[in-house]
């Protein structure tokens, strides 16, 4: 990278920057990456599968029997009218390279009511089923539906160096970006967050490589679910800078952060010198050169990048196997304050031990040719491309496919967890700091490390940190705020303004890949919101959420479902929405209508629970009040509670608001909405997290109130992206607004119905559930192929996989009006009744839908292709239709538990029996 002497305000060229963050002066080596000097900156539905011909939605579709006088309607009964009695015979039936600043580290101080459930009876979708129906009948049908630089393995990504922004403040800075905010900068007996620009570099043999032969082509990271390509490995001394100079734009005063060294009208520039300003030394020149020994041990190779602390060096370990290391040392050898920094910045890499972090070998020290003793951090070689290499692969607009992106992601977050846990944050994750390697995904340069909530100067990247970190110091959720950024600009085009990113997530509705995949926008949403409280609480909970997202949209994309075990939510408790189509049917056994909307009380108690944490130091007295009666419940948490009393000293100090959680959950169970709100509002506001909100849904739905039950969960889902239970629960609640409300926006409801509904099953077949409800959905668009598709996708090993085809089958004959119907459907709906198991009870009135339909539909002047067709294995003629029909009301008679229906199931039959001349 040639010295262009752009002011450091002004966009650079593809020649005096290599991308965000201002690039090394010889471009991004994979080994030794390190952020360099940069520009000063002030701190502050799936496809429808209808095929043929498609009917008005029959407003009525109800079961029909036959009459025996030939008065069968052709078409089917309202929606909205009463459901036909079936005794009636008459009823009817980056940055772009060259643009210096982009993500530069900086150093930052302190502190409508659908048809499928009316009253009238089962809805009829507009969708005509034609003998394309033959593949709706598969039980897995599908419901919805680089050029890389032959370099960059051995060049250093832009932001991996440290500008001006990752520079120390006064006492320690380099440069003006980089300044602490008023009143931050580290006091005695309060040590400050070293900046150790380490040059992270992973592992490779100083002798040789893997070769291509050895490595597959692909590998799968993000639980094994996403396919990323091999990284191939490059010769580490390719990444050596044939001239290492600091270009005169970024060469700044490490102290002040005023420009030094810079060429005027009354002298050229200088890479030795004194800051006019304050009057500090500056020395930019490389003090180890190729053949160094330094401490006996590591033969110096030469240059590979400049940053705040130095210049990073890539040497030969001859006491350990020749292997590959890096070495960063100290710009400023001669100032002692900057010399305690970096010795200060053991204290903190020494603890820090996992295979997603650039490892730290060892501390050394030099001694120049002047005389001057000069401290080292030797660290592991990491080969390989950045996310930043990677990402500039794509030309813009386009970045990462979202899949690939978030893999990455989950492989770097357990690192993060590992410093939290250690009491560190990493403070500057972008791009440029995530390595991929030939075998795994580290994190690198740990200059910005520092302890959590730590005084004193501080390091970050403009547009990836948080902004609150002047005022809080670093913690997980400015970490959290990086993750989240990372994730932003790997995926989304995000604007720029100066050389860095600007602030905030873009709008979806400029953003395809936003639009699509909403919750993965949501995730974002929060991993970023302006208030720190309402982000991840950790880097372990944005994870599981991630992981979730990751699934639904592998799913989305593959048609495979990715079910996930939530660690947050129990299963489904129960099944709901599955019998409220089926059950109609079951009039015809007994004459009792049924309801075919859903009840919010079997909602309510059928949708998962909150689980407690085994972590959780409450956990134990809380299992041992789990009882099966609520009675017996309350009396175990009180038990609980006094026990805690006597003891307030062991009693763990979040108990008292775990018990009302629990609490909350038993009044739930016995339907006693008031005293769950009663019980949640006394929980402090400080300990209220998403589980208020969930538990209040679930009162409000027991309530009828169904409006604020639907913000209540989607408040959960917001800080829940990859969690299924909110949707499930949205869908639902949007399904009640539908039927039980007179909606001014009927569309917006069914359209919130069917998208939670589908999300949820694509992505998870055991939640049968959703399979039902996303099918009501679709019959009241008239989309009949669709929603037998989401029926038959409901597993064999089901418990509701009978039902499920038996619904499928109602809803095949009820599409439109049996003169509408296509003969291919009326035997497809035979084939699956055929198919019922023996013992399954509902068969007979299947079976005499499937007659009666038939029968109705010669009645209407249509006849079979064929003469000899058959239908249930019988001839297809309006004379054995009838002798089946009178046969099946006459089994039905005789199991009915009514003696006054069983009177008008044999008036029905007789009435429906073929005349005779005999």
């Amino acid at each position: 990278m040639h010295d262009t002497g752009v002011d450091p305000d002004e966009p650079a060229t593809s020649d005096d920057a290599a991308g965000p963050g201002d690039a090394i002066d010889a471009g991004s080596a994979a080994d030794g990456r390190e952020a360099v000097d940069a520009e000063p900156t002030r701190p502050a539905q799936r496809r429808s599968a209808t095929r043929g011909r498609h009917a008005k939605a029959d407003t009525g579709a109800t079961p029909r029997p036959v009459d025996a006088t030939a008065q069968m309607s052709s078409t089917s009964a309202p929606l909205d009218g009463p459901v036909p009695s079936p005794l009636d015979p008459q009823a009817p039936s980056a940055e772009e390279p060259g643009q210096p600043g982009d993500d530069e580290p900086r150093k930052t101080g302190r502190r409508d009511q659908p048809p499928s459930a009316v009253p009238g009876g089962i809805p009829a979708p507009t969708t005509m089923v034609t003998p394309a129906h033959a593949s709706v009948a598969g039980p897995a049908a599908d419901l919805p539906q680089e050029d890389e630089r032959p370099d960059s393995a051995a060049r250093e990504s832009p932001d991996t160096q440290l500008g001006p922004d990752t520079q120390l403040s006064p006492g320690t800075r380099v440069g003006p970006g980089t300044q602490a905010f008023p009143g931050t900068e580290a006091t005695p007996g309060r040590t400050g967050a070293p900046a150790s620009d380490s040059a992270a570099t992973m592992r490779t043999s100083g002798r040789s490589v893997r070769t291509a032969l050895s490595r597959p082509a692909v590998r799968k990271l993000g639980a094994g679910l996403v396919e990323i390509p091999t990284v191939e490995p490059a010769d580490p001394r390719a990444a050596v800078l044939s001239n290492p100079v600091v270009a005169e734009g970024k060469r700044f005063c490490w102290r002040c952060g005023s420009p030094v060294g810079r060429t005027s009208p009354t002298h050229p520039g200088t890479t030795v010198g004194t800051c006019d300003n304050c009057g500090a030394p500056f020395d930019f020149r490389p003090s180890l050169h190729p053949g160094d020994m330094v401490s006996g041990q590591y033969e110096i190779q030469g240059c590979l990048a400049h940053g705040g602390l130095g210049w990073i060096y890539l040497a030969i370990d001859r006491n350990v196997s020749d292997r590959w290391v890096v070495l960063k040392g100290l710009l400023h050898a001669k100032d002692a304050e900057a010399q305690a920094v970096a010795m200060a910045e053991r204290q903190f890499l020494a603890e820090v031990a996992h295979p997603s972090i650039v490892k730290i070998h060892n501390f050394v020290e030099h001694t120049g040719s002047d005389g001057t003793t000069v401290g080292y951090i030797v660290m592991e070689y990491v080969g390989g491309r950045s996310l930043r290499d990677i990402l500039d692969s794509y030309p813009r607009p386009e970045r990462l496919p979202i899949a690939e992106a978030i893999a990455y992601v989950l492989e770097v977050l357990p690192a993060l967890d590992h410093l939290h846990s250690i009491g560190l944050t990493y403070n500057d994750l972008k791009p440029d700091n995530v390595m991929v390697t030939e075998d795994q995904v580290k994190i690198i340069d740990l200059g910005a490390v520092a302890t959590i909530e730590a005084y004193g100067n501080l390091y970050g990247t403009r547009g990836f940190q948080a902004p609150e970190i002047a005022k809080t110091g670093p913690t997980v959720a400015t970490d959290i705020y990086t993750v989240g950024r990372t994730l932003a600009v790997l995926t989304v085009d995000m604007p720029m303004e100066h050389g860095r990113y600007l602030d905030g997530i873009p709008d979806p509705a400029d953003h395809p890949v936003l639009a699509r995949h909403e919750f993965f926008y949501r995730l974002l949403l929060c991993a970023t919101d302006p208030d720190p409280a309402r982000r991840f609480p950790s880097a372990r909970a944005m994870s599981a959420q991630l992981a979730g997202v990751l699934r639904e949209i592998l799913a989305m994309e593959t048609g495979v479902e990715h079910p996930q075990l939530s660690t947050v939510f129990s299963p489904q408790r129960a099944g709901f929405g599955t019998e409220e189509l089926l059950g109609q049917t079951d009039a015809y056994a007994d004459g009792v209508p049924r309801s075919t909307k859903l009840s919010a009380r079997e909602v309510a108690l059928a949708l998962p629970v909150p689980v407690v944490d085994p972590a959780d130091p409450s956990a134990p007295l809380l299992s041992a009040a789990v009882h099966p009666d609520p009675e017996h419940a309350l009396e175990a948490l009180d038990d609980a509670r006094e026990r805690a009393a006597a003891d307030p000293d062991n009693a763990p100090p979040n108990l008292e608001v775990e018990l009302r959680f629990a609490e909350a959950r038993v009044h739930l169970d016995r339907g006693e909405p008031a005293a769950v709100t009663h019980v949640l509002a006394g929980i402090p506001a400080a300990a209220r997290d998403w589980r208020v909100d969930w538990y209040t849904g679930l009162a409000e739905l027991v309530e009828l109130d169904f409006e604020k039950a639907f913000a209540r969960f989607d408040a959960v889902l917001n800080v829940l992206p990859g969690e299924i239970a909110p949707k499930l629960a949205l869908a639902a609640t949007a399904e009640l607004v539908l039927q039980h409300w007179d909606s001014p926006d009927p569309e917006q409801w069914r359209a919130y119905a069917e998208k939670f509904y589908a999300t949820v099953w694509r992505t998870d077949h055991g939640v049968v559930s959703a399979a039902f409800g996303l099918s009501r959905q679709l019959i009241a668009a008239g989309r009949v192929d669709d929603a037998v598709h989401a029926l038959d996708e409901v597993p064999a090993t089901s418990r509701y996989f009978t039902t499920a085809r038996m619904t499928a089958v109602l809803l095949l004959l009820t599409a439109a009006a049996p003169a509408e119907l296509d003969e291919t459907t009326l035997h497809f709906a035979a084939a699956r009744v055929q198919a019922l198991p023996s013992n399954e009870h509902r068969a007979v009135q299947l079976r005499l839908l499937v007659l009666g339909t038939a029968l109705a539909w010669l009645q209407a002047g249509r006849t079979p292709k064929r003469p000899d067709a058959t239908l249930l294995g019988e001839p297809f003629t309006e004379r054995d239709l009838r002798d089946g029909t009178e046969a099946g009301l006459r089994t039905l008679a005789r199991i009915s538990p009514n003696r006054t229906h069983r009177y008008a199931l044999v008036d029905l039959a007789n009435a429906i029996r073929a005349q005779t001349w005999f």
